[in-house]
């Protein structure tokens, strides 16, 4: 006879008898499911404690003063359990203990421990329930197929179940329908076959006989091997095969057919190619420049070509209108002014905003052949660097409409200078045609080479790298130091270009070269037209006779 007054209609014995029933599993599992979404949003820690909480607030109050009525249990003769009258007795040693806290004969429920005392009584309740509540909200790993979690030992200890906490095989069958009559039999029948293995495994570690819970079933003889077999024809009859899945040491195909192990190797990139771009002009053209997206060509009669969305004619006469050859063109480095330089001392500014253009030809008076030019700045602030056959370099800055030009000078001997370039407003080489390189800072010269060098036809920096072209094919790299010569071609090389990722050289015949690693490699480009000018920039290109335009896709 229980001692605890005041308390047995109260509460805690309601939770108690609560704590046993499918609703209570339900929004235990719905406290998980929401629980976990508070990393979405916040308010599902409100959804989640408003579903575990009011159903049994509200169970317990709409009772009428009633004493509580343990939610969903029956007797044996299905009329539902009173809570007043609990069974005192204690479930026999090695009695197996079924869900919903009957055994295994008597499908009574089954009572706790009588404390001496109310107090204790009170605390074994509070602690039965907390159990309870953690059974429920925790679910094993291997959960069983009527859903019910798996206590742990010391769980188990408390409340009369085996030492694992778990129920006999029987009494989960039949249980299973019961409490989820939404769950698939698909998923039952996975469930079953994890028992299966979680079986076998523990039985070949601990070496008994019997199931995968440590009890033995209801007539007290081990049937691991019966069961086994009825779990294989539920699992053939229902559940859907297994995918296979690859072997660790499968073979797999790479992009270049040779076979491996594990995942598929990512194959190097194509090697980019150069091809043949539909051009506006029929004119030779001698140089080009790339300017952010942008690119520029120009040629014979003064044609200028501009890629914006494709390649068109921006100047087909020249900046005087005289369709006089122009030998180069250069870009700010905004890209908002392109400067063009050529024969007879011509010289124009084009504005690819506006597409208007201005002529500044002959500057101070100087009408020799202008062999190339280089623009460092921004547009409206500009310097302008020519070279001439005579050997002179001239200097000049834009100021709005009008070129304040500077004292021509020669820095070498007063051969044909060939080239010029700058990496910055104030840093620059140039090369002429008699084996002189020159450093210029702050608009000062300084030969760096080459004492033994030839011819050269074309210049290109980056950074602290500078290379020269030499008539024979040969590549003069200087690193700052000393200079490597490394042969490129058998003939000589038009023009050179680097972006300080890629240089990029081109010459007769089609030929385009570039460097990878410490050496040069010929590009198959299959057209034979002779090449004078290379820009490298986001698409490089290259351009040549009879107006052939080439872009590296």
């Amino acid at each position: 006879m229980s001692t605890v007054d005041g308390t047995e209609n109260g509460f805690f014995t309601f939770y108690r008898e609560y704590a046993h029933t499918a609703i209570h599993t339900v929004t235990a599992t719905a406290l998980t499911a929401f629980g976990l979404l508070t990393f979405v949003h916040w308010s599902f820690v409100i959804l989640a404690i408003a579903v575990y909480v009011l159903p049994p607030i509200y169970l317990y109050l709409s009772r009428d003063g009633e004493a509580p009525t343990p939610v969903g249990a029956e007797n044996e003769t299905g009329e539902p359990a009173s809570a007043s009258d609990p069974t005192d007795a204690e479930p026999a040693d090695n009695e197996p203990i079924v869900a919903g806290g009957q055994s295994a004969e008597s499908s009574e429920p089954a009572a706790t421990e009588t404390a001496p005392s109310g107090s204790e009584n009170r605390d074994s309740v509070t602690e039965n329930t907390s159990r309870s509540e953690e059974s429920t909200a925790e679910p094993s790993v291997s959960d069983s197929p009527s859903g019910a979690a798996a206590a742990t030992p010391e769980q188990s200890e408390g409340d009369g179940a085996d030492a694992d906490g778990s129920r006999t095989t029987g009494e989960r069958k039949g249980t299973a329908s019961a409490e989820f009559p939404d769950r698939s039999e698909s998923d039952r029948a996975e469930s079953d076959e994890a028992d299966d293995k979680t079986n076998r495994d523990d039985k070949t570690e601990s070496g008994d006989e019997t199931d995968e819970n440590g009890e033995r079933d209801e007539a007290g003889e081990t049937s691991e091997e019966r069961r086994e077999q009825e779990r294989r024809e539920h699992v053939e009859a229902q559940a859907p095969e297994a995918s296979e899945e690859p072997e660790e040491s499968e073979e797999i195909k790479t992009d270049d057919g040779s076979e491996g192990t594990g995942a598929a190797e990512i194959g190097a990139p194509a090697q980019a190619e150069w091809s043949e771009i539909d051009s506006p002009t029929n004119e030779t053209l001698f140089d080009a420049v790339a300017v952010g997206k942008n690119a520029y060509a120009a040629g014979e009669n003064g044609v200028l070509l501009a890629r914006e969305d494709g390649w068109e004619i921006a100047l087909d006469h020249g900046p005087a209108a005289e369709s006089t050859t122009l030998r180069g063109v250069d870009g700010t480095r905004d890209g908002n002014a392109v400067w063009v330089a050529g024969d007879s001392g011509v010289l124009g500014r084009y504005d690819p905003e506006t597409g208007r253009h201005t002529d500044h030809s002959a500057p101070d008076g100087i009408t020799d052949n202008w062999t190339d030019l280089a623009v460092a700045g921004a547009a409206g602030e500009e310097r302008i660097s020519l070279v001439n056959g005579s050997g002179q370099v001239l200097f000049g800055e834009y100021n709005e409409s009008a070129v304040e030009w500077d004292e021509p000078v020669k820095p070498g001997s007063g051969s044909s200078m060939s080239a010029i370039e700058f990496i910055d407003e104030s840093t620059g080489y140039c090369c002429d045609t008699n084996s002189g390189v020159y450093e210029i800072s702050s608009r000062e010269f300084e030969r760096i080479g080459i004492d033994d060098g030839g011819s050269f036809t074309a210049l290109a920096a980056a950074d602290e790298t500078v290379c020269v072209t030499d008539d024979d094919g040969t590549v003069q790299r200087f690193d700052g130091t000393i200079w490597t010569p490394l042969r490129a071609a058998e003939n000589a090389l038009s023009a050179i270009d680097s972006d300080s990722k890629a240089w990029i050289a081109v010459g007769a015949g089609g030929k385009i070269y570039e460097q990878r690693g410490d050496s040069w490699e010929s590009v198959d480009t299959s057209i034979e037209t002779n090449l004078h000018g290379v820009a490298t920039g986001a698409t490089p290109v290259a351009v040549g006779d009879e107006g052939i335009i080439l872009e590296r896709s």
